[in-house]
Formats: C-alpha cells, sequence, structure tokens
C-alpha cells in the first residue's frame, strides 16, 4: 500500500514572521557592515527582496533612513 505524506502550509503568522526576521537580518547587514562593499551587497540585498515583494513597504526606503557608517573596528 502507498503512503503520501501530507504538506502542510505554514500558517500566516509563521510567514509574517519569517518576513520580517529576513528584513531585520538584512537591515542588520547594512548597519553593521564594516566596508562599504558590505554595505552594498545588503543594499542589492534589500533591492532584490523589494522585487521579490512589490507588497511590502520599500526595504530599500528603509535603509535610506539609515545613515551609512562603517561600524568600529
Amino acid at each position: 500500500m502507498t503512503t503520501f505524506a501530507l504538506l502542510t502550509m505554514p500558517l500566516e503568522s509563521e510567514l509574517a514572521w519569517a518576513e520580517h526576521d529576513a528584513r531585520l537580518q538584512i537591515i542588520h547587514s547594512y548597519v553593521t557592515a564594516q566596508t562599504e562593499r558590505e554595505a552594498t551587497a545588503a543594499r542589492w540585498e534589500a533591492v532584490a527582496y523589494d522585487r521579490a515583494n512589490p507588497t511590502a513597504s520599500s526595504l530599500v526606503a528603509e535603509l535610506d533612513a539609515h545613515d551609512y557608517q562603517p561600524a568600529a573596528a
């Protein structure tokens, strides 16, 4: 007899939390960047995030609210 595993969809609250966590990780990468190159990489991640999530508020705009200053080494 063949058995099938049921696929379960994550709850809407789990999806929202995952999205929130992803945004925080990108912001953290940008704010704690040690070099301009790291800050630019985080910014490109934000651009990719915004393109993948057009209905969400702009993450690039949120990064623009932060003045990039290299973190103290």
